[in-house]
């Protein structure tokens, strides 16, 4: 999938989950070296930036939280299986990965 195409069907995405009433809020989606690396450092991304590169610095990797009714990150899982089914089925992007719900690629 290119950058424009990957663009296209995350937006639709958003917006299918928009009218399903949750509220996605987006995180990381273009990440340079430096900044994969150090998420690397930190232990929040399995991917270096060299040896394995992120889908995020590509440009084809984007995150995804939800907003609950109390203002903060809704973490339970189900939202995001709901979700990721919905981006495999419908528009052809990757599973889930269990350790990283919110990631969409």
């Amino acid at each position: 999938m290119t950058r424009v195409e990957f663009t296209r069907k995350i937006v639709s995405l958003l917006n299918d989950m928009i009218d399903h009433g949750d509220e996605p809020i987006i995180d990381y989606v273009k990440r340079s070296l430096a900044e994969q690396q150090r998420l690397f450092a930190l232990g929040r991304s399995k991917c270096d930036g060299i040896k394995k590169p992120s889908r995020h610095q590509y440009g084809k990797g984007m995150d995804v939280y939800f907003i609950n009714e109390y203002g903060s990150i809704e973490w339970s899982p189900e939202i995001y299986e709901y979700w990721h089914k919905i981006w495999e089925k419908n528009y052809g992007g990757a599973k889930m990965i269990e350790w990283d719900k919110g990631h969409f690629e």
